[in-house]
């Protein structure tokens, strides 16, 4: 008499068997899936280093405001800026009033240097450049006028403690309706760009966060997924610094070296909208370097157990 097994499998195709030996053999046997998952992980963690710096910049804060206070706080650009404002004046001057102006430059410049010390200044600043981003970045489809008289106005008070004779640039600010600000037709789609970035960057981070959290269950060692985490926040992290330094001296070196207020914003600008970059690069290094060392502890803990143990045996 034939016996027959009593689980069933006998009618099932042999390739539905078949199929589920080897997902299973593909699960038990750990390095299989923990290749795929380490692949997946190192190939999301990339996008998001990329995505996680621009959501810092763009998604979370207002990039425009960060530069305008950076440039304002600058002291090698408001110099050049006291330096440039009297170079306009005195175009075609007579060689006294050249003299005269030349003293009036370093007087200016310390005034700004007061203006930007007080508060209530920069948060006029502030808000001025918040409006202008407002205005671009949420896609306003109509005409806006800033009223920027405020700051101007503070600007020209200034002047006129330098020099009276600045005085009747008072009138031309009361007459002035404000910086008029107009919809960009042709134009990206400034407000999709962003909303777009916004999404990228959470679909890295949760596709990220999943990726590691499966390459740590299917790998052979907490050891092991230690320091391949490790040496992928590591080398993550180095990337975004040199990717970082590399564009700052690229976008630097494209500045005309006779233009000296030019020479003394671009670095600040560059500074200012590479910083995320810089901040997530330093972050992602730490954190791998952080890794690597408990890794490195856990396996050296495991060996002097296991030493220990066979010691007794």
């Amino acid at each position: 008499m034939i016996s027959r097994p009593t689980d069933g499998t006998h009618n099932r195709p042999h390739h539905v068997v078949y199929g589920r030996a080897m997902a299973n053999q593909f699960f038990r046997a750990r390095r299989a899936p923990a290749v795929l998952f380490g692949i997946l992980f190192i190939l999301f963690a990339l996008v998001l280093s990329f995505t996680l710096p621009t959501w810092l910049s763009v998604g979370t804060g207002n990039p425009a405001g960060e530069t305008v206070t950076a440039l304002t706080k600058d002291k090698e650009v408001r110099d050049e800026a006291a330096r440039f404002f009297i170079e306009k004046l005195t175009e075609g001057a007579s060689a006294e009033d050249l003299a005269r102006f030349d003293e009036l430059e370093a007087t200016i410049s310390t005034k700004l240097d007061e203006l930007v010390a007080n508060d209530e200044f920069m948060a006029k600043v502030d808000e001025v450049s918040d409006e202008v981003y407002d205005f671009f970045v949420n896609g306003i489809d109509e005409t806006k006028v800033v009223e920027a008289q405020a700051v101007v106005g503070d600007l020209v008070d200034a002047l006129v403690e330098v020099d009276p004779e600045f005085a009747g640039l008072k009138q031309e600010v009361d007459d002035w309706s404000g910086l008029e600000l107009e919809p960009i037709d042709d134009g990206p789609d400034i407000k999709s760009i962003k909303d777009g970035l916004n999404t990228l960057f959470w679909v890295a981070l949760l596709l990220t966060l999943a990726a590691g959290a499966l390459y740590t269950r299917w790998s052979r060692s907490k050891r092991g997924a230690l320091l391949f985490v490790g040496i992928t926040l590591l080398v993550l992290g180095l990337i975004d610094l040199v990717a970082a330094g590399a564009v700052r001296s690229a976008v630097v070196s494209s500045v005309d070296e006779a233009d000296r207020f030019a020479n003394a914003a671009v670095p600040v600008v560059a500074d200012s909208l590479l910083s995320p970059f810089r901040t997530v690069g330093i972050v992602w290094a730490v954190l791998g370097v952080v890794s690597i060392v408990s890794g490195v502890v856990i396996g050296r803990r495991a060996k002097a157990a296991s030493g220990a143990t066979d010691a007794n045996d």
